[in-house]
């Protein structure tokens, strides 16, 4: 896979569930790439990056934890939610500076594995918990997207398009 550059919304591997153990390939460096992936996230502006947004079925992310840092999560698997929800602005870097609000349990308990295969079994809440959520819908082959009504992205998209007017008039002014 190409850790420089996201697939387009449309590529298979973002409708699909990721179905690949990540320590199945022996032909990956596992800390190299998740290093790659952190700098490309960072480069984008975001908090958690999985690995079908660069056209891969591994079941694996990385994401910016509140107090664990950089954190790369191979296999993960969500144990239990919570009743309580929260509702929060979402975005995703396969569909740039797109931002609508998105309900989610507000805590889980997940477990996963790090790039040396240790073990992990952890309680998550408010941001973490969204990030992780929403980087292990992309493992299912789920998207953001299908947590709006068509209302609010119709909403999203024409911020979106005022946004990015907005930008490329500045641009034009330097």
């Amino acid at each position: 896979i190409n850790t420089s550059m996201l697939v387009q919304p449309n590529h298979q591997a973002l409708h699909k569930k990721a179905d690949i153990d990540p320590f199945s390939d022996k032909n990956v460096d596992w800390p190299k790439r998740q290093k790659e992936m952190f700098q490309l996230m960072r480069d984008k502006f975001g908090i958690g990056l999985a690995a079908p947004q660069l056209g891969s079925s591994h079941r694996m992310f990385v994401m910016t934890h509140s107090t664990l840092g950089d954190t790369g999560v191979y296999n993960p698997e969500i144990i239990s939610q919570s009743e309580e929800t929260i509702c929060r602005e979402e975005g995703c870097l396969t569909f740039p500076l797109l931002f609508f609000m998105v309900t989610r349990p507000a805590s889980c308990v997940v477990k996963f594995q790090d790039c040396f295969q240790e073990d992990y079994d952890i309680e998550l809440t408010g941001i973490d918990a969204q990030c992780f959520q929403h980087e292990y819908d992309h493992l299912e082959g789920l998207l953001f997207l299908e947590y709006a009504s068509e209302m609010k992205l119709q909403r999203a998209i024409k911020k979106r398009e005022k946004t990015v007017k907005q930008l490329l008039r500045m641009q034009r002014q330097q």
